[in-house]
């Protein structure tokens, strides 16, 4: 398909911007499209920008603009709709099929040309990771792999956008590579990887196929009702002082209650060196209880209520049945290229939540950093859970130095982070600054956007107006692993996506059947 002349500048006030009126056989020019001029006193570069908005003026001045310029450069008038012109956001200057600084403004009369499919494609499909397509377009466009992995991403949109949608194809593409993934599963999302998709026919329209994962192994606390194939254990001879604070957060109501929870600690590691018994949390539990039975018998009402307060927040953890005397997953075996690993999380504490990401970031990274494992990529849901904001902060929410540390270090080792929210307002700053490509769906609130703003590169005010008000499942795509900022319609999944929302007629329906059946069996 040949370029097509869609207009001719009328107004070029920088290097970064310019507005042509539209001829009058294009007025299929609409937002989202991309053009090319020519950029002056250059050889052969051309302006790339993305039309940003385009409206009628019936202002007389721009006829006798575009007429004043013919006459300077000696070219005729040429035919155009004068009420139609379109404003242009220049991306950079094409050369050798990379982008570059622009060093000159576009020239008034200079033809506009769209950018053909062929060519778009062209552009966008130099990655590995396939994504989706240009908005409104059928030109493929592809992530870099090498860039997700070594400068890591951030997928944000609010509810429904098609965040974690979005998520799962990033998740079948590293597959698709080789690349092992590990993911904090909070909600039980991502269980049916290995399920393929029930959306046969729009699949086809995009030349897939439906196909389940076949290397998925999930793992959920032993007494969690969530999807599992095996246990989520932590080995608590593994944990030190600081961790087990985190699990006992009144601590800090109670003078003598860190005293009393190190010495019980100290206590067991001391004998684990010497013997090599391993002790579980449960074992932590019965030593702190002796220690209060001991203290009240000895009329020491402080240490007494200290470790009566430990108690408390200790117990209500072992029916999960995460502290053990073993570690699950076994991250030097089970991390292996193309599978993927769920960590399901759904219906776990939050205080149990943050010491699972704690300590499997901590090791993924240790591994990493000693080549033990092989270079792998680590979806974080809800991570303004794990890493929040300076105003979301509590003591108990302590994943979020690790967090911190895997996302400014981890990119050296290969350890790859994708960050996940609906609320990149409450993400830490650190953490998302990290990120050099971002994947944003739509997002409405202010202090969102602002962050999004703040954190990635090539995110302009028209950008943000669109994704306030773009459809589920479209995305705008700016940073490292993307040569220009776009707008894409993300491909569907292969694999079932287990974060649909819930039909609640469908529900209610089902209730009045059960119902129904219920009062048959009592004869009413």
């Amino acid at each position: 398909m040949e370029r097509r002349v869609v207009g001719y500048v009328y107004e070029s006030p920088s290097v970064r911007e310019f507005t042509f009126v539209v001829s009058r056989d294009a007025e299929d020019v609409g937002v989202g499209d991309y053009v090319v001029v020519r950029e002056p006193d250059s050889d052969g570069r051309e302006l790339l920008g993305r039309v940003e908005d385009v409206r009628r003026d019936v202002h007389e001045g721009i006829k006798g603009e575009i007429a004043k310029a013919s006459m300077v450069s000696g070219r005729p008038v040429p035919e155009l709709d004068w009420t139609v012109v379109a404003r242009v956001e220049v991306l950079g200057a094409l050369e050798d099929g990379r982008l570059r600084d622009p060093r000159m403004p576009a020239r008034p009369t200079d033809a506009v040309y769209r950018l053909p499919e062929s060519e778009l494609e062209e552009l966008f499909s130099k990655g590995e990771v396939f994504l989706g397509r240009l908005k409104d377009s059928r030109a493929r466009v592809f992530l870099g792999l090498n860039e997700l992995i070594t400068l890591h991403c951030a997928v944000l949109g609010m509810t429904g956008s098609g965040k974690s949608y979005t998520v799962g194809v990033l998740i079948e593409e590293m597959a698709r590579h080789d690349i092992p993934v590990v993911v904090i599963d909070p909600h039980g999302e991502y269980t049916s990887l290995r399920e393929p998709s029930h959306d046969r026919e729009r699949l086809e329209r995009w030349g897939l196929e439906p196909e389940g994962l076949d290397d998925v192994e999930v793992f959920a606390p032993p007494h969690s009702e969530g999807v599992k194939d095996y246990p989520i254990t932590i080995d608590t001879t593994k944990l030190e002082v600081d961790d087990f604070e985190v699990l006992a957060p009144e601590l800090s109501k109670r003078k003598a209650a860190p005293q009393v929870l190190e010495e019980v600690v100290k206590e067991l590691q001391r004998r684990y060196r010497e013997t090599g018994e391993k002790y579980s949390l449960e074992d932590v539990v019965e030593e702190l209880d002796a220690q209060a039975k001991r203290a009240r018998a000895s009329g020491d009402v402080v240490q007494y209520q200290a470790a009566r307060a430990v108690l408390r927040d200790l117990r209500p953890l072992l029916r999960y049945g995460i502290f053990d005397m073993a570690e699950s997953p076994d991250l030097r075996r089970h991390v292996r290229p193309g599978r993927v690993l769920v960590l399901n999380l759904r219906g776990v504490p939050d205080r149990a939540q943050q010491i699972v990401v704690t300590h499997f970031l901590r090791r993924l990274f240790e591994l990493r950093q000693r080549d033990e494992i092989p270079p792998v990529f680590v979806v974080l849901e809800e991570a303004h859970n794990f890493a929040p904001a300076g105003e979301e902060r509590s003591s108990s929410k302590t994943a979020l130095s690790v967090v911190r540390d895997f996302a400014r270090e981890g990119r050296k080792f290969l350890a790859g982070l994708c960050v996940v929210s609906q609320r990149p307002g409450r993400v830490d700053t650190t953490v998302l600054s990290q990120c050099n490509t971002m994947i944003v769906l739509r997002t409405a609130n202010p202090d969102d956007l602002e962050n999004i703003r703040k954190s990635g590169e090539g995110i302009t005010r028209e950008a943000l107006e669109r994704i306030k008000g773009l459809p589920t499942g479209t995305a705008f795509v700016t940073g490292s692993a993307i040569r220009i900022p776009a707008f894409v319609d993300v491909r569907p999944r292969m694999t079932r996506h287990g974060g649909e929302t819930p039909d609640v007629r469908e529900i209610v329906e089902r209730w009045k059947e059960d119902d129904a059946e219920e009062d048959l069996d009592l004869g009413i």
